[in-house]
């Protein structure tokens, strides 16, 4: 559970060794000894409280959650907490779900604790390992090759052009002529005219994005992780081939430079195991390459079942893990970590790519402008990098379209450029998990 922290036991040093149990007694002269409380255990036993009774502690200027009290060398229970937040358990505890089906963020620890930007596992992880050193353990971080932290930019591919029958009524009809938005004159005299020319012009800007996400990426020496929907089922789909001219020659461009291609699975098929899978191979087929990467649309995930299906069909990586509501770390970390199902009790060899930021949650849904989006941005990579974590970043092909994303794309350059002063690695999501070591 504290994958990013290890223990040299080199030049000499003797191998340390942490009790963690109910007896008091037992192993007296381990390194580091941390005794249950039997109100821990009573609360996984019983499987009905959805938050557990929690304080704070001050590191520095920083208030701590302490999820569950212990005894012994530390007065908190750091195993506890973290498979608390690493294992899912508020959500399957926790059957409140949105209109997508998906955990909502007001139902949510976090929420009850206000921690939104908080990490809490990797606090937790930063205390115990701080309380080795300090009993002369050495301890060694793993890093992500030659960097100490990770920036992944991912791209949702919803959609492969802007212009379509159902824009061109909301655009003509809905805002210019009945005036949904409650424009002025002139605004909506805009619409028309960029409506118009949509309609001369040969290019499209999603597709623009699209070649332009790519040009930015390789001109910081980055790659990302591209999701591709490969099927269309109802309204919350949109349709488009695979093996249309632009979509093609992104995929192989892609797979040239080293970028890597995902599944963007239609809304439906997160929990669709026969759809999954047809929908895998499509993609699959069109590129010419395996597919073993998997972020659901609509970030649907319902925990634990999604887990089993992924494992399934195939995924090694999922990065689907993150508040739809809001940035922050949903499952209290910023690192990779094994999917495990709390019901069960089992692991499964599928990796989470915990999904920390998406842009439009912060412009959409927070409704935060360009230069308060950025300064959170700033603010969730800056502690990814303190932690020696991934900041996994999500932004949609629907960037530098002035007249309905407004400051999305410069919040994306801004984003990128930082990972770049900041010295992060910039790998796909499967290269920088490949290189945590």
């Amino acid at each position: 559970m504290l994958e990013s922290e290890s223990i040299d036991t080199t030049k000499g040093h003797s191998v340390p060794s942490i009790y963690y149990g109910s007896d008091p007694d037992a192993h007296p002269d381990a390194t580091l000894r941390i005794i249950q409380s039997e109100s821990t255990i009573d609360f996984f036993d019983a499987r009905v409280a959805p938050f557990p009774s929690s304080r704070f502690v001050r590191i520095g200027q920083t208030r701590v959650p302490v999820m569950f009290e212990a005894s012994g060398d530390v007065t908190f229970d750091p195993v506890a907490t973290v498979f608390y937040f690493l294992s899912g358990w508020q959500e399957t505890v926790i059957r409140a779900r949105d209109e997508h089906g998906r955990f909502p963020w007001a139902s949510s620890v976090q929420h009850n604790l206000d921690v939104r930007l908080m990490p809490v596992v990797d606090w937790t992880r930063h205390i115990l390992a701080d309380l080795l050193r300090k009993k002369e353990v050495r301890m060694e971080r793993k890093e992500f090759g030659q960097a100490s932290w990770a920036f992944c930019a991912t791209h949702d591919i919803d959609y492969i052009r802007k212009w379509r029958p159902g824009i061109y009524k909301r655009e003509l009809l809905d805002r210019a002529i009945l005036n949904q938005q409650k424009e002025s004159v002139k605004d909506r005299l805009g619409r028309v005219f960029r409506t118009s020319l949509s309609l001369i012009e040969s290019g499209d800007p999603f597709r623009d994005a699209l070649v332009r996400i790519m040009d930015e990426l390789e001109k910081r020496e980055a790659r990302g992780t591209f999701f591709y929907k490969a099927a269309a089922y109802g309204q919350r789909d949109v349709s488009y081939h695979l093996m249309d001219g632009a979509v093609q020659q992104a995929i192989l461009r892609q797979l040239d430079k080293g970028h890597e291609i995902g599944l963007h699975p239609s809304y439906h098929s997160f929990a669709h195991p026969e759809r999954l899978l047809s929908e895998r191979d499509r993609l699959r087929s069109a590129s010419q390459h395996s597919v073993s990467t998997y972020r659901a649309h609509y970030l649907r995930h319902d925990h634990p079942a999604s887990i089993h299906l992924l494992e399934s069909a195939g995924f090694d990586v999922d990065s689907t893990i993150g508040f739809a509501e809001c940035t922050g770390f949903r499952f209290g970390t910023c690192l990779p970590f094994p999917l495990f199902d709390p019901v069960s009790m089992k692991e499964t060899r599928v990796w989470e790519m915990p999904l920390v930021m998406m842009e439009s949650a912060l412009f959409n849904r927070q409704h935060l402008d360009r230069a308060q989006a950025e300064k959170e941005t700033l603010q969730l990579m800056q502690t990814c990098a303190s932690f020696g974590g991934v900041f996994t970043g999500l932004w949609h092909n629907t960037l530098w379209d002035e007249s309905d994303y407004p400051g999305w794309g410069a919040h994306f350059l801004t984003t990128l450029d930082e990972a770049v002063r900041l010295g992060a690695s910039r790998q796909s999501l499967s290269d920088t998990l490949a290189s945590w070591q």
